[in-house]
């Protein structure tokens, strides 16, 4: 296992200086974020809704979480976190194919976290989450003016680096992911879903080998409504397979507006979104989940 963490680690530092090389290429780079082509804002738009689209981006997203459940003063918790996530298509060949690496990571602002010894939730602080990933091969087929479809498979995964162990598993977690959708006239909608197992501790004394087995679904969808502006959102479902029954699922339900302009020479994408959980688990759930995202489009450096 001390062989296998140390393989996971030496690729995990060749990916982050790859990343960081790439991103701060990216950004030097003259005219970095003028936006490619000659795509109309609402043609960027509905791609930029699309996980199998071409555009590339650098998400900055901000959120607010409150929480329910049956443990003491759960209802009164909640946390703020910040996301970074830059999305670089790699193209493949001249059909509209790429490889797409989506690292995203996460810092929280005051993670509640249940003390069980006093019966009272502790805030974490500031920390650094556990980066998780995708890694997709990804199309998108077009039939026609307003007729097509998008897909995609590869690998999702969670790299075990959050500065504190409650907000980690200590845990490599690696598995399949594969998304679907149509592309009509008025917009985009598909479903993705991956499910992630434990492939091995962290490393050191904070390894977790205990079995961890996760999907996550969610189901995506942007109508356009012209001049930039969408009804768009993309709700995560979680089902923890290792769970009881009341405390494997967190199903949200909820809707977005997200409004696509030009500012000077770059496109930037604004986008506000609310969920309602309408299943949690018992003890200690999500209850709302409210997001503000603001991404600009950048210049693609795998295109010349």
């Amino acid at each position: 296992m001390r062989y296998q963490n140390t393989i996971f680690t030496l690729l995990f530092k060749k990916i982050i200086v790859l990343l960081v090389t790439i991103v701060a290429g990216a950004l030097w780079t003259p005219f970095a974020f003028a936006q490619e082509g000659e795509m109309s804002i609402d043609e960027t738009a509905k791609k930029l809704a699309n996980p199998a689209g071409s555009v590339a981006n650098l998400a900055n997203n901000l959120t607010y979480r409150t929480f329910k459940g049956n443990l003491p003063d759960a209802g009164s918790q909640s946390v703020w976190a910040y996301t970074f996530q830059p999305v670089l298509p790699f193209p493949v060949g001249d059909q509209g194919r790429n490889i797409i690496f989506r690292p995203a990571f996460t810092l929280s602002f005051g993670q509640p976290v249940f003390n069980s010894t006093q019966g009272t939730f502790e805030s974490l602080g500031t920390n650094l989450n556990d980066i998780t990933f995708d890694l997709v091969y990804a199309g998108t087929e077009m039939k026609g003016q307003g007729n097509g479809y998008l897909w995609g498979y590869g690998l999702a995964g969670t790299i075990p680096v959050a500065t504190n162990s409650a907000l980690g598993g200590t845990q490599w977690r690696f598995g399949p992911e594969i998304f679907g959708g149509v592309i009509p006239k008025w917009g985009v909608f598909g479903v993705l879903v991956n499910n992630k197992w434990n492939l091995g501790g962290g490393g050191g004394s904070g390894s977790n080998d205990q079995p961890y087995s996760t999907m996550t679904a969610q189901y995506f969808y942007g109508i356009t409504l012209g001049n930039g502006w969408q009804i768009l959102t993309a709700p995560v479902i979680t089902v923890d397979w290792e769970a009881d029954g009341n405390e494997a699922w967190s199903v949200p339900i909820g809707t977005g507006i997200a409004k696509t302009l030009k500012i000077g020479g770059t496109t930037w994408r604004c986008q506000v979104e609310a969920w309602k959980y309408v299943v949690q688990p018992e003890s200690f759930g999500s209850d709302w989940f409210i997001s503000l995202d603001i991404r600009p489009v950048i210049k693609n450096p795998f295109v010349h």
